[in-house]
């Protein structure tokens, strides 16, 4: 949000805006209000700052890590100027033709002391992350988040102002369209994006400018502590994150699904069918405070099959799972990676061999080499089986699919028809 000028009329907008979305925005997960200096210099490299209790129990410690040439903070945690109070809300200078960034840690850590707590889900969703576009000079906003482990990223693939640049252990997204926003709130999805940790004590942002302007620019950004649920999301609606499976050394089929932390759930039914068609239930587990099970089908060592699941909510009302196939253990596709089909509807099942346990990553690309899905998932050694849903939300036409396992990279085409 551009805060640059006099600014009695924009905090005029800001207080009527804020009034109507304070009424439809839920709480955060965590709330980062009234930030106390404990080291350093304010605003400089080295300084670190306590939020006290964001969250039952737990502090947040924040330092700056990091500030590119020509860039400053004007103010650690800008809640004067609009957007959310609960978020953490630093106010960027940058000068003209200049691009570059401020790198924060948010370590949360147990009341009143610096002992880490590792938290079972860290929400982080950059808002307002706008710019100004004109012939002759641009300013553009750009969050990026460090990814050392597992994490989620979810926006909105097809409304969306901002590209994505994933590299090793970090996520970019950079607003491209320069369509200035009205104020930090949450109505304008299209320039937002939730990155999500699990089972983790820190995270690490950098919160950057690219001004391109002759002359110096300030920005307000906010980063709320809260998942979103975006329109076109890659995350299922049905807060399942995942639906794979393996074979272990006797060649049975091994089913595992993880599910988003809050979930409902209380039974996960797996349901098998040797002809895709009629399904029976081949076991179940309770889900009550878990996010994540297994569970090994002993009954078709070697042979193929057809799985889903049957979530069962606390109410009793259940919703399916799409299908995983698991090929026969005799009749695996030759390759690392193999997807089938290949012309795809709305889901379709990859398989890949896997040198070690681990996790990889899993993409697609569309034909101007955009990416326009990633995935994190945890393989086992051997072949594994991996569905992939909710592709209609794409236009037809061709797709390349790559799975990148340590770096090595591996591809399949694909072709979206429906």
């Amino acid at each position: 949000m551009k805060t640059n000028g006099t600014l009695k009329t924009l905090v005029t907008l800001f207080v009527l805006m804020l009034g109507l979305t304070s009424r439809t925005v839920s709480q955060p997960d965590y709330r980062f209000i009234n930030p106390v200096l404990l080291s350093g210099k304010d605003n400089e490299v080295g300084a670190q700052y306590r939020f006290s209790n964001v969250k039952a129990g737990v502090d947040a410690l924040v330092s700056i890590n990091f500030i590119s040439t020509d860039v400053g903070i004007q103010d650690f945690d800008d809640n004067k100027n609009g957007g959310f109070d609960e978020a953490f809300q630093p106010r960027i200078k940058a000068k003209g033709k200049t691009s570059g960034y401020a790198e924060f840690t948010i370590t949360f850590v147990k009341a009143g002391t610096s002992t880490p707590m590792v938290q079972a889900e860290i929400p982080a969703t950059s808002i307002d992350v706008d710019g100004t576009l004109n012939k002759t000079d641009t300013m553009l906003e750009f969050d990026e988040y460090l990814t050392p482990g597992a994490y989620f990223l979810d926006y909105d693939l097809i409304n969306t102002d901002l590209h994505y640049t994933f590299n090793t252990g970090r996520v970019l997204g950079k607003n491209f369209r320069g369509v200035e926003k009205a104020a930090i709130d949450t109505v304008a999805m299209e320039a937002m994006f939730t990155v999500v940790y699990p089972n983790t004590s820190s995270i690490t942002v950098r919160i950057g400018l690219d001004n391109q302007l002759s002359s110096s620019t300030i920005r307000q950004r906010s980063v709320y502590f809260k998942r979103f649920h975006f329109t076109n999301s890659f995350l299922p609606l049905n807060n399942l994150v995942s639906f794979a499976g393996n074979r272990n050394k006797n060649g049975e089929p091994v089913l595992n699904w993880q599910l988003r932390a809050g979930h409902e759930y209380a039974t996960a039914i797996v349901e098998k069918s040797t002809d895709g068609f009629s399904y029976s239930p081949v076991g179940n587990l309770s889900m009550n405070n878990k996010n994540s099970a297994s569970l090994t089908d002993i009954s078709s060592k070697n042979s193929a099959a057809y799985y889903r699941l049957r979530m069962v909510d606390k109410s009793g009302k259940s919703s399916l799972s799409a299908v995983l196939y698991m090929r026969s253990a005799n009749l695996q596709a030759s390759g690392k990676l193999n997807v089938y089909p290949s012309i795809v509807n709305d889901n379709t099942n990859i398989s890949f061999s896997a040198d070690n346990s681990g996790p990889v990553s899993i993409s697609l690309f569309d034909q101007s080499g955009r990416m326009i899905l990633n995935k994190q998932m945890m393989v086992q050694s051997g072949t594994n089986t991996i569905n992939l849903d909710g592709l209609n939300k794409f236009n037809n036409g061709q797709y390349v699919l790559v799975v990148n396992e340590n770096g090595n990279r591996y591809a399949r085409q694909l072709q979206l028809a429906y």
